[in-house]
């Protein structure tokens, strides 16, 4: 798809040529613009941590584990907030993330005034080619969507629009994952959990039921108890779009074989079955299911890879392991036309908001985003705003909510 053809009528901006046109604009200017003395007190920046414990708490079946991790930049004024959770060793995340931080942010801790999308820009591209491990990825998109909500606040616009002046959307469907609300994982608690987000208004669901197929050799043997578990959620919710995560738990010969069963359960798509390779190129081939991949991956090139092999309908990178908000840009703007965009993000709220944002950029793309169920609706008080099963964009300054 051709970029001029949003059907929104609002061409979408690429972040080189805006930064190239911003930086024009800057030189150009010839009249200064008042800015606040507020912003204008600007200290050295720090870097803090913020652990919120998941309301849901986790299970040990769980592929990712662990509590909601939030980053803190502060120039001592305003703060920043970026998401680095689930990257299975928090504690080893943080201080990755204060090495990071000293050794790659050193100019914008000196001198907070030289944060800009021009020098996030430029820092993007230098950090892009290192190769992290899991761990120091995660600090480094937790500190880029940090930076990009500090820089909002400064300007006092949301994130979003930061980059274009007007953006055609409102709310975006998010599908709930379930995961981390089960505790028993019996089919009474999934029934229920369901039954509780179809109240709530949402129109589509994740959940993981495989749990028992613990090595891929035993695909075949132990996959009877997740299928059971979808023939009762179909059988009780047909009107719900069900969406399953296998966590690459199958060998791609058995669960070619699983397909027609799959087929008949009517699933909206199919996610990770096995590890990412030439096999997805048979899957398209031997089924009509939707194939969603690459949760996990770093900066852009696996995606690339995905699209260019036509190896899944959606592709899925999350903020919180991919660079963060510039890098999540990147993957969704170097893909458009080739490759539907679903940011996942089983996880907090902060991550949620710059998925939004990221939505709100390329509403063509990008057609929902992943959301932690939240039973007891304990994420409102951050200013999320969701409802009907949709998320709303907010006009507050930054990515619109507060985690603190």
């Amino acid at each position: 798809m051709n970029r001029q053809d949003d059907k929104s009528g609002i061409a979408n901006i690429e972040r080189r040529a805006f930064v190239h046109k911003a930086a024009a604009t800057a030189v150009a200017a010839a009249v200064p613009i008042a800015v606040p003395s507020i912003l204008r007190a600007q200290q050295p920046l720090k870097l803090r941590f913020l652990t919120i414990p998941d309301p849901d708490g986790w299970h040990p079946s769980l592929r990712l584990k662990g509590d909601w991790l939030i980053f803190e930049v502060s120039d001592g004024v305003l703060s920043g907030f970026g998401e680095a959770s689930h990257s299975r060793e928090d504690e080893r995340c943080k201080i990755m993330a204060a090495e990071v931080f000293e050794q790659h942010f050193a100019e914008f801790v000196a001198s907070p005034g030289s944060l800009s999308l021009i020098s996030l820009a430029s820092k993007e591209a230098e950090l892009s080619q290192l190769n992290p491990d899991f761990v120091t990825a995660t600090a480094i998109s937790g500190i880029n969507q940090a930076l990009y909500d500090l820089l909002a606040k400064r300007e006092q616009v949301p994130v979003w629009q930061l980059f274009r002046s007007t953006t055609p959307l409102e709310a975006i469907p998010l599908y709930t994952t379930i995961n981390r609300a089960l505790q028993s994982r019996t089919q009474a608690e999934y029934l229920d959990v369901v039954g509780a987000l179809s109240n709530q208004g949402f129109k589509t669901f994740k959940c993981a039921p495989f749990e028992a197929v613990t090595s891929p050799d035993e695909g075949l043997g132990k996959s009877s108890a997740g299928i059971a578990m979808l023939t009762a959620l179909r059988e009780r919710f047909p009107d719900l779009d069900v969406r399953v995560d296998f966590h690459e738990r199958f060998h791609p010969e058995d669960f070619f074989q699983l397909l027609p069963e799959f087929e008949k359960l009517r699933l909206d798509w199919i996610e990770e079955p096995f590890g990412m390779g030439e096999s997805f190129t048979l899957l398209r081939q031997l089924t009509r299911l939707r194939v969603a991949a690459g949760e996990l991956f770093w900066a852009g090139q696996r995606f690339a890879e995905i699209a260019e092999h036509q190896w899944a309908d959606v592709i899925m990178p999350d903020v919180k392991h991919v660079g963060g908000f510039g890098a999540l840009l990147q993957v969704i703007e170097r893909n458009a036309g080739r490759v539907e965009v679903s940011p996942h993000n089983p996880s907090g709220p902060v991550s949620t908001a710059a998925s939004l944002h990221a939505a709100a950029l390329y509403p063509s793309e990008v057609r929902s985003i992943e959301y932690a169920f939240d039973r007891a609706g304990t994420r409102a008080r951050t200013g999320e705003l969701v409802e009907g099963g949709m998320l709303y964009l907010s006009d507050a300054p930054g990515w619109g909510i507060s985690p603190a």
